[in-house]
């Protein structure tokens, strides 16, 4: 069932995921109160969150479609997904179901969004896409050296 992982669609995901985790983080730099009378600030936090859940889950899709033939029924089942599979561990996976999670209040509540705890949240694990990006480039590695083993004869 496994099919070959477009690395350069990987690599392309993989900096718009980086380069949103620093506009992330040069927002939350600034501190809470700053960043709640700062409206565009606020703005932009939220799009910068639906922009990295949207990254991640296009490298799920990707590699979950090529690697397991699975198609995720959303993004929380995409992370999920992707521990079964144990392309990425399940601590990542339950972090990472709640990032989707606050990215889906954000898109379809958005009246109910508290921005305080958006802030600190994003503050708090902004760690978390990092990491998914090393779990993901951890399985591809694993999976290239795999391909190029020569067989036993």
């Amino acid at each position: 069932m496994y099919k070959e992982i477009n690395i350069e669609k990987i690599k392309t995901l993989e900096k718009d995921l980086l380069d949103t985790v620093s506009e992330l983080k040069s927002i939350t730099a600034a501190g809470e109160d700053f960043f709640m009378e700062q409206k565009k600030d606020i703005f932009s936090l939220r799009y910068l969150l639906i922009e990295a859940v949207e990254a991640m889950a296009n490298i799920c899709n990707h590699i979950l479609t090529r690697i397991t033939g699975q198609v995720p029924k959303g993004y929380p089942d995409c992370f999920e997904k992707l521990s079964d599979a144990n392309i990425i561990t399940n601590e990542s996976a339950v972090k990472l179901k709640k990032i989707a999670g606050l990215r889906n209040i954000i898109i379809h509540k958005y009246w109910q969004i508290d921005d305080r705890k958006v802030f600190k949240s994003t503050k708090e694990n902004i760690g978390d896409f990092e990491e998914f990006l090393r779990q993901i480039n951890d399985f591809i590695s694993k999976k290239g050296r795999e391909s190029t083993a020569i067989p036993p004869s």
